[in-house]
C-alpha cells in the first residue's frame, strides 16, 4: 500500500494537479491519501528566507514548526511513502518533510528558486534545465467530489436532447494569463456558437466561472441566442459544480485560454477540444509555449477569436496517452514506487 501525503495551499487549481496526479497515480499504485492544507506565515519574507534556510542540514527539516501554519508536522504524524504537491508556497515544506523523513518527494509547477534536484521529480509544462525536472504533456486535473455524480448520458436524457443530436460544451472563464475579454470578445464567442450551430445542427452546454464576472456574463449572454442553449450555469447568479457532466455529456469542448487547470479537463476528457484566445492576447512565453506543445502534441486546437470557423480537431490523449506517459516517466525517476505496484500486490 503506497501512502501518499498531499501538502495543499487551498488554491484550487493547485490543489487540482496534486489531486490530479494522485488519481493518475491510484490508477498502476494501491494506496492510501491524506491531504493535509498548510499555509505560510509572512509570505514576503518567508519566499525570500527559505531557500537560505533549506540549505542548513539541521535547521532544514524543522522549518514546518516555524514558517508554516498547521497543526499536522507534530511527531505522532505518519510518515508516508511519497510526498506531493502543487503551488510555490508548498515547496519549501515539501522539501523539509522529504528530508526529515527520509522519503520522495514529487513537486508540480515553479520551485519558487528552488533547484529540481530538491524532489525526486519536478513536474513543469516547460524544462528547467536541471536534474529531476520531468517535463508534462499534459497537467494532471482531479475530478472534483463534491460536483453531482450526474454522467454525460444521464444529462442528455435528462435534457431530452432528439436523435443524438450534437451537443458541444463552452467553458469560459476570463480575464487572466495575459488574456482579456470585452464586449467585442464576448461577442466573437456568440458569433462562433451561433455560427457552429448552424454548420453542425448542434446544441450548447455552457458555464461560467468565477473569473467572468458579472459584467462578463452579461455581455456573453446578449451574445448567445438563448434557443442554442441546451443547458447552462452563469457563475455570478446561480454557481452549479457541472464540468465533469458537461465534458462527458459533450460530442466537443470550446473552452477560453485563461486558464490551464480548465483546458487541461478540457484536454483530459478525450474529445475534441478547442482553446478560444482573445486576438490581442499576451501570455507568458511559458504559457503560450505551452499551449503550442499542447497543439502540436494533438490534444486541441487553438483558435483566435474572429478567424473563418474552426474544424472540429481530434484529441491525442485518447487512451490517457498522457498519464501514462507521465507514469512511467515517474517510475524511471523514483524506482521505489514499483514497490507499490498492483502487479506487485497481484504478485
Amino acid at each position: 500500500m503506497l501512502k501518499v501525503l498531499i501538502l495543499s495551499d487551498g488554491v484550487p487549481g493547485h490543489v487540482s494537479q496534486a489531486r490530479g496526479l494522485v488519481d493518475w497515480l491510484s490508477t498502476r499504485y494501491e494506496l492510501v491519501c491524506v491531504e493535509q492544507t498548510v499555509a505560510l506565515r509572512v509570505r514576503s519574507l518567508s519566499r525570500l528566507l527559505l531557500p537560505y534556510v533549506l540549505r542548513i542540514n539541521r535547521a532544514g527539516p524543522h522549518i514546518g514548526t516555524v514558517f508554516y501554519d498547521s497543526g499536522m508536522l507534530g511527531s505522532e504524524t505518519t510518515r508516508p511513502d511519497l510526498i506531493v504537491s502543487a503551488g510555490g508556497n508548498t515547496s519549501f515544506l515539501n522539501v523539509a518533510l522529504a528530508r526529515k523523513w527520509s522519503v520522495p518527494n514529487i513537486f508540480l509547477g515553479s520551485g519558487r528558486r528552488l533547484h529540481s534536484s530538491e524532489f525526486s521529480a519536478h513536474l513543469t509544462l516547460e524544462p528547467t534545465g536541471q536534474s529531476h525536472n520531468i517535463v508534462m504533456d499534459l497537467v494532471p486535473t482531479a475530478t472534483n467530489p463534491s460536483e453531482p455524480a450526474e454522467n454525460g448520458g444521464a444529462l442528455r436524457d435528462r435534457l431530452q436532447l432528439k436523435n443524438r443530436q450534437p451537443l458541444y460544451s463552452l467553458v469560459v472563464g476570463g480575464d487572466g494569463a495575459g488574456y482579456s475579454f470585452d464586449e467585442t470578445t464576448w461577442s466573437q464567442i456568440g458569433g462562433l456558437v451561433e455560427g457552429l450551430s448552424r454548420r453542425d445542427n448542434c446544441r450548447w452546454l455552457v458555464t461560467t466561472s468565477r473569473r467572468t464576472g458579472c459584467a462578463g456574463e452579461h455581455l456573453l449572454k446578449k451574445a448567445l441566442p438563448v434557443s442554442l442553449l441546451a443547458d447552462s450555469v452563469w457563475w455570478s447568479e446561480s454557481p452549479r459544480k457541472v464540468m465533469n457532466s458537461y465534458l462527458d455529456a459533450s460530442d466537443a469542448v470550446f473552452v477560453t485560454a485563461d486558464s490551464m487547470t480548465m483546458i487541461s479537463e478540457a484536454i483530459a476528457s478525450q474529445k475534441p477540444t478547442t482553446v478560444l484566445k482573445p486576438a490581442d492576447g499576451k501570455p507568458p512565453e511559458r504559457y503560450h509555449k505551452a499551449l503550442e506543445r499542447f497543439e502540436l502534441a494533438g490534444y486541441c486546437k487553438l483558435w483566435t477569436l474572429g478567424a473563418a470557423m474552426p474544424s472540429l480537431p481530434a484529441n491525442a490523449n485518447i487512451d490517457n496517452h498522457a498519464r501514462d506517459l507521465l507514469l512511467s516517466r515517474l517510475e524511471q525517476q523514483i524506482p521505489s514506487l514499483l514497490r507499490h505496484s498492483l502487479a506487485s500486490s497481484a504478485r
